[in-house]
């Protein structure tokens, strides 16, 4: 009797534990569209090139995030130019699910931004679930626009906690970080966000405007950005 209490004990531990030679589960791809410019204000056009820059930033503080993929924004870039949708802008719950599956994404991000006329700000966001269509997490979240790059943070905070991703720790801010530029750092990332979408059809511009961004913006503001702005410029021929 006690030898069979064994084996069965024996047998339900071989159960329980998975063997060593079971591949591990593949991280959640993500993928980002750039967002759409919302507002509805003159100054609508002036805000135009963070449909890049914010997209940028959400994908850039998510790939942080150790349990995840994230697809790289000039390869999203280029299919949306392939699948002519890269005009319009506006992509459904059906067509992010279409794209996604293109991308080898399991969700697909897209969203809107509104910069009104005393630079109040809002982010919305939502996550498509490319397997099934369904829209699986909304988000909004409100701020001066002066603080764009940390509302983008907490934008991703949310959106990583509401699809049930794996945790990660937010990119720190320096404690200088916040105060300076004072009333400038929106302005500073104007300047990287036009350079992202010049570099297709002007890589000479987008070289300059990532130059002029590095040395107009100090060394702890947008960390991430400032290092990926090295990167181009080398890209380019810099």
């Amino acid at each position: 009797m006690q030898r069979f209490a064994i084996l069965v004990v024996g047998l339900a531990l071989n159960q329980a534990v998975p063997s060593a030679s079971q591949p591990a589960a593949k991280p959640p791809t993500i993928a980002v569209i750039d967002f759409n410019n919302s507002a509805l204000t003159t100054d609508a056009a002036r805000y135009e090139p963070f449909r890049a820059g914010i997209a940028d930033i959400l994908l850039t503080e998510l790939s942080h995030n150790p349990g995840i993929t994230v697809v790289e924004r000039g390869t999203i870039s280029k299919l949306l130019e392939e699948q002519d949708l890269a005009k319009t802008g506006r992509v459904d719950a059906a067509t992010a699910a279409r794209v996604g599956k293109l991308l080898g994404a399991q969700y697909i991000i897209t969203g809107g931004f509104v910069i009104d006329r005393k630079e109040r700000l809002r982010l919305d966001a939502r996550a498509v679930n490319v397997e099934t269509s369904a829209v699986a997490h909304v988000v909004s979240v409100t701020g001066v626009a002066d603080d764009l790059l940390d509302v983008t943070t907490k934008l991703a905070e949310k959106m990583n906690r509401g699809m049930k991703l794996p945790a990660y720790a937010a990119t720190p801010r320096p404690a200088g970080a916040q105060g300076a530029p004072a009333g400038g750092r929106l302005q500073s990332l104007l300047l990287y966000s036009t350079a992202l979408i010049e570099e297709g059809p002007n890589p000479a511009k987008a070289k300059a405007l990532y130059t002029q961004f590095l040395k107009t913006s100090p060394a702890d503001f947008a960390v991430a950005q400032r290092t990926k702005a090295e990167a181009r410029i080398r890209a380019l021929g810099g």
